[in-house]
């Protein structure tokens, strides 16, 4: 709008896109509003040529679009208009949240003189001119690499998760802070809880970092705070190398010092992303990280070591793990704190031939009767060697079932099933006692047994399968098939959706059969029936069920047909919610509690037996036990206490599982494993903490707002009606004139039995 032949920078209407008129600049708005609260569904970084010349601009908008690439997450560059002005398009069909895109916003601004911010900033009224929209000077925002279908994929139904734009935002504030001299400012990251701060924000820690670690120098990364309030570093996730996890199984002799070998291990894990309640799962693990044995025993006057506290171990691990975050944010910068490729390790390069295997198998091996949980036992052991960096890993069916997203008992017959089939071998054999589950690695070979059920692993390309059975080979591992496509860009991220898709508690309701329909859907553009059919290994009827279940919980709806037959497009509606819908909401989540409820009673367990199994001499030596109830304090093993039994000496295994529930603190650890849930996140038993769940803000209580009589002649409202802010939303607080005259109206006199309302 504006003078004749001029337009201004201003957008007051709003009209329906079929009534854009083709010669009129129009801006579309990037948000939409979902439950009360605003998520980016297009997160566009404008490139304006104003301030800057149009090279630059040009080059920040490369910059921008290889950073957000790097995260899987497709640009979609345009032309802004006849000046020079750049934009960079991205799309999340889910929706990013508001401060992971004002994250994203603030580090581009400092890495790119020439980005704008301004639009997302405000998530209610902020809009950018979509691509072909006229431009005031003349001309249009024109496509650069894309057609106009490739766009309209890449920005709708092939649209990044949130997670890959929590990634960016990674990603761009740890490069802007390699940009800044001496001590870089500090970069915003998601808000935390109150009283809650990033590490570099307080200046008194300064004075307590060791000076080894300060000499290294100003900081180098930016060091904030996790979900858990924990010091971590602002770097893109990863797996541990070769020679961290070498320095992990280091076995340490009494002439070392062990408090001294804890720092490197750690230092490790925050250079690589890694929280410290991460790291705490692996110093739990006493096979996956000899070196750390200080933080698990400590030692006595005869020179033995003794079980700590598990408290007592999360206290020395608190203070490990601030000193390795300090020393690594102070380190020199690699290419791996960018995202950039690094050398894959043998345990990646395992995961990788593992998935190009199981899509070897065909559709059909996964789409029967038993095929989901097998396939996500697999998923979830490629997580946990990802994680431990090494294929050679601890098989606990509870936790297997957890990050499967099925009941222990299900977890473990697919195991099963997988070592008969080949797919997987056992390495060591579980110790009840110990507490050690069995371990498991990727087998190479099998012999097949007699067993009606059984369907050979896959060990080398479908076009050299055996003739006897089909996709079998008998003999040693050979060639395995091309990498699935997405597998080269961010594997631990891949694995990671695969996992929280699987774990989602609606699959529980119907059936995780239709939890590969779905994914089918997100994988693949606009299917139609054939195509579902095909890559899921279903019949016309199953098909057809599982959309229509979809369908009616709005996780899946018809897209417009292609050749005359429908096609199928995911929404954007969260499986929290579908799961809420059907009632099944908290499922794993409660899975997930009992499993480390059930672990630490069977510890308990495993002390009472290597008690009984002692002379009567050395029991009357070492004293009477504390009771069940007694609390376990600082310093003693919870394993020292008798174990509760009933009135005839027989155990009580449930009263058992109540007092470790009450000392493990399982509500905590169930509000966290819920948060997780609903946000969408991997949910790991070994990874929750009864204090790692945001507590809900006080919620203000705002002023009663009553209609008045008079005229607002600050906000011109009508009588009746409320007042208004300048961005329309209504007041909690009147403008005070007019607050003050509806006050002497309420509280006048009443006359007849009538009150005058104000």
């Amino acid at each position: 709008m504006g003078t004749p032949d001029a337009w201004r920078n201003a957008y007051p209407d709003t009209v329906a896109v079929a009534e854009v008129e083709p010669n009129r600049p129009v801006a579309m708005y990037l948000t939409r509003r979902q439950r009360g609260s605003y998520r980016f569904t297009a997160v566009v970084l404008d490139c304006d040529a104003k301030q800057v010349t149009a090279e630059q601009a040009a080059a920040d908008a490369e910059l921008l679009a290889d950073a957000a690439r790097a995260e899987g997450i497709e640009p979609v560059p345009t032309q802004s208009g006849p000046n020079g002005g750049r934009h960079v398009w991205t799309g999340c069909a889910e929706g990013v949240p508001v401060a992971t895109v004002r994250r994203i916003a603030r580090a581009a601004r400092i890495l790119c003189p020439s980005v704008d911010i301004t639009p997302l900033m405000n998530p209610k009224a902020g809009a950018v001119r979509p691509p072909g929209a006229a431009h005031r000077d003349g001309g249009h925002n024109e496509l650069t690499a894309h057609t106009i279908e490739q766009a309209v994929t890449a920005l709708g139904s092939a649209s990044a998760p949130a997670e890959a734009f929590d990634r960016l935002a990674a990603r761009l504030e740890s490069m802007a802070a390699a940009r800044t001299i001496e001590r870089p400012t500090r970069i915003r990251t998601a808000p935390a809880p109150a009283g809650r701060r990033a590490a570099e924000d307080d200046e008194h820690q300064d004075a307590a970092v060791p000076p080894s670690i300060q000499q290294r120098g100003p900081i180098m990364r930016p060091v904030v705070t996790d979900e858990a309030g924990c010091p971590q570093l602002a770097v893109p996730w990863r797996p541990l190398g070769e020679r961290a996890m070498k320095g992990l199984r280091r076995k340490l002799t009494r002439h070392h010092d062990h408090s001294q070998q804890a720092h490197a291990p750690a230092r490790s894990m925050a250079l690589a992303g890694w929280t410290q309640a991460e790291g705490l799962a692996v110093v739990r693990d006493a096979e996956s990280s000899p070196a750390l044995e200080w933080l698990r025993t400590e030692r006595q006057p005869d020179g033995t070591r003794a079980a700590r506290s598990e408290e007592d171990t999360a206290r020395l691990w608190a203070r490990v793990w601030w000193l390795a975050v300090q020393d690594a944010a102070r380190m020199p910068r690699r290419p791996e704190d960018n995202g950039g490729r690094h050398e894959r390790t043998e345990a990646e390069v395992a995961v990788v031939d593992l998935f190009a295997r199981m899509r070897a198998a065909g559709p059909a091996r996964w789409g029967r009767e038993s095929g989901p949980a097998d396939a996500a036992i697999l998923a979830a052991l490629a997580w946990l060697m990802l994680t431990a960096g090494t294929t050679d890993v601890s098989a606990n069916v509870r936790r297997l079932g957890v990050l499967a997203g099925y009941s222990r008992q299900t977890a473990s017959l697919a195991l099963w099933r997988l070592i008969r089939d080949g797919w997987l071998t056992v390495t060591a054999e579980a110790e009840r006692r110990a507490g050690k589950a069995r371990r498991v690695t990727l087998a190479t070979e099998h012999q097949c047994p007699d067993h009606d059920g059984h369907r050979c692993a896959i060990y080398q390309a479908t076009d050299h399968v055996s003739p006897v059975h089909t996709g079998s080979d008998r003999r040693r591992n050979a060639a395995a098939p091309p990498t699935p496509l997405g597998l080269s860009v961010d594997l631990p991220a891949h694995v990671r959706s695969l996992i929280t898709h699987q774990q989602a508690d609606v699959w529980h309701s119907l059936g995780h059969h239709a939890a590969r329909t779905l994914r089918e859907i997100h994988q693949q553009d606009r299917p139609t029936l054939a195509h579902l059919m095909i890559a899921t290994g279903y019949g016309r009827r199953a098909t057809l069920r599982h959309l229509h279940q979809l369908e009616a919980l709005q996780l899946a709806t018809t897209a417009r047909p292609r050749r005359g037959a429908p096609t199928y497009a995911a929404t954007a509606r969260p499986l929290y919610e579908a799961a809420q819908e059907t009632r099944t909401a908290g499922r794993v989540a409660g899975l997930a509690v009992d499993a480390r409820v059930d672990q630490a009673a069977h510890e308990w367990w495993a002390a009472e037996e290597e008690w009984s199994a002692l002379p009567r001499a050395e029991k009357r030596a070492r004293g009477p036990r504390p009771g069940p109830d007694q609390i376990v304090i600082p310093g003693q093993a919870p394993g020292a206490r008798a174990y509760p039994r009933h009135r005839d000496g027989r155990a009580d295994h449930r009263r058992a599982r109540q007092i470790e529930a009450q000392r493990l603190n399982a509500t905590g650890l169930l509000a966290h494993a819920q948060q997780l849930a609903q946000a969408g996140h991997l949910i790991d038993p070994a990874h929750l903490s009864a204090t790692g769940a945001e507590q809900p803000q006080p919620r203000r209580r705002k002023r009663p707002v009553l209609p008045a009589r008079q005229h607002c002649r600050h906000c011109q409202a009508a009588p009746g009606e409320r007042c208004v802010t300048w961005r329309g939303t209504p007041a909690a607080e009147w403008h005070a004139a007019r607050r003050a005259a509806a006050q002497e109206a309420a509280e006048a006199p009443t006359h007849g039995g009538q009150q005058n309302s104000a």
